[in-house]
């Protein structure tokens, strides 16, 4: 009689959840209903994961929080599992994120009052376990600039050195992500410029790999040691150009200084400058004149699908290709001088451009002479000869040219030595 009794339970519920989902109710009160009882289905299926995040969301609804209580008082089993699911987001805490998450989701949970304030103490004393043992031996590493206002143990002389220590290893590494060089300096001007931590991240700070784009923000706590950062991955160039004119001069000036960082142009030569000697020894450039082609199918030539519900019978499917060309045929030789010694000498030569067609008019002609436009692609061969390149711009052909130019200039060692110290 009991199995009958669940059984009828259970069909009822699932109804009833079914309903939920195919007509999601209006009133939060009902949302509430309905998520609760997909809770309690879903962990009756063995999914307390699912089960858990479907009570977090009738939580967040008007009489959530008397709903689950209601379920964790008819079915222990769903207040075991939401237990599991705590204990394993606690568990899974990596980084200083998710443990911020973790806890925002365990005061939601003091908030609901769906636990006693003793069961939702012991995760919250859980979770400062998890996060304190993790930041001593790094499986939770927090770093300076972290949120910590919600954990008062990292606070401490013990947490805050080790939390130090590791920030500024991870700005000695070569790492690319996230980089409390701001922090670092909030927390010297926190201590004392002059303290002993103050002094041990001075001397330090020829190893941190500060940036171009981080020079500033030290320049703040220490700008002797930001002056000499800034002109230790900056290298002085001055541009000669041969067989050019002014404005090839200003665009190719303008397209270095776009594209390479650290590099300082200047207007003469001098020590420590390297003078960088582009030279235009080719640049042919030549434009293919645009003609018309007019393109006729029958209608047994075009897809059969669209001739027979598109086309009038016998009529013809007629449209233009219109077709040019641009490209230019160019050849420099970048060569650059130090100190009177020549320490870089190419050629950099090729083409671009090539030819264009592009498709236009489309319309369908039938046999008395009437016309009407054409909305779709006739067959194969039009997608062939309408779907490429349809246009070419000699100013884009230009900037591609420059474009080449620039990667050449990028191997002149002194500039690929000021790229590495700006992309470390």
């Amino acid at each position: 009689m009991r199995n009958s009794t669940v059984a009828i339970f259970f069909l009822l519920f699932l109804s009833a959840c079914a309903t939920c989902a195919t007509t999601y109710p209006t009133t939060a009160e009902d949302q509430a209903a309905c998520h609760v009882s997909a809770a309690q289905l879903t962990i009756a299926k063995g999914d307390c994961t699912k089960g858990a995040e479907q009570i977090n969301v009738a939580l967040s609804r008007p009489t959530g929080n008397t709903k689950t209580k209601e379920l964790f008082t008819k079915n222990p089993k769903s207040q075991d599992c939401y237990f599991a699911y705590l204990e394993k987001i606690i568990a899974d805490v990596s980084n200083a994120n998710q443990a911020n998450a973790a806890f925002a989701k365990l005061s939601n949970v003091k908030t609901s009052t769906v636990l006693s304030e003793n069961q939702t103490n012991i995760f919250f004393e859980k979770l400062e376990k998890v996060v304190t043992n993790g930041n001593i031996s790094g499986s939770v590493s927090f770093v300076l600039g972290d949120k910590i206002d919600n954990f008062p143990e990292l606070q401490s002389p013990l947490h805050q050195n080790i939390i130090l220590n590791r920030s500024i290893t991870n700005l000695q590494g070569k790492t690319i992500g996230s980089r409390p060089v701001a922090a670092l300096m909030e927390y010297v001007i926190r201590v004392g410029v002059n303290s002993v931590e103050g002094k041990r991240i001075h001397s330090l700070l020829s190893t941190l790999n500060i940036r171009r784009n981080e020079i500033a923000t030290v320049a703040k706590v220490f700008p002797l040691f930001a002056k000499t950062r800034k002109e230790e991955i900056t290298t002085r160039v001055f541009l000669q150009l041969k067989n050019g004119d002014r404005l090839l001069r200003d665009d190719l000036l303008q397209a270095l200084r776009n594209k390479l960082q650290g590099v300082e142009w200047v207007s003469a030569s001098g020590p420590k400058t390297t003078t960088l000697i582009i030279e235009q020894v080719r640049n042919d450039e030549k434009t293919i004149p645009e003609r018309s082609q007019s393109i006729t199918y029958a209608q047994h030539e075009v897809n059969l699908f669209s001739a027979v519900l598109l086309m009038p019978k016998n009529a013809s499917y007629i449209y233009e290709v219109i077709s040019g060309g641009a490209e230019i045929e160019y050849g420099y030789v970048v060569s650059a001088e130090l100190d009177g010694k020549t320490i870089y000498d190419e050629v950099i030569r090729g083409r671009v451009g090539g030819e264009y067609q592009r498709c236009q008019n489309a319309r369908i002609q039938n046999v008395f002479g009437g016309v009407t436009s054409a909305s779709f692609e006739a067959n194969d061969d039009m997608k062939d000869r309408c779907n490429g390149i349809s246009s070419i711009s000699m100013q884009d052909l230009r900037n591609e040219v420059l474009s080449k130019v620039v990667e050449g200039v990028s191997m002149v060692p002194t500039i690929k030595l000021a790229q590495k110290l700006n992309l470390i």
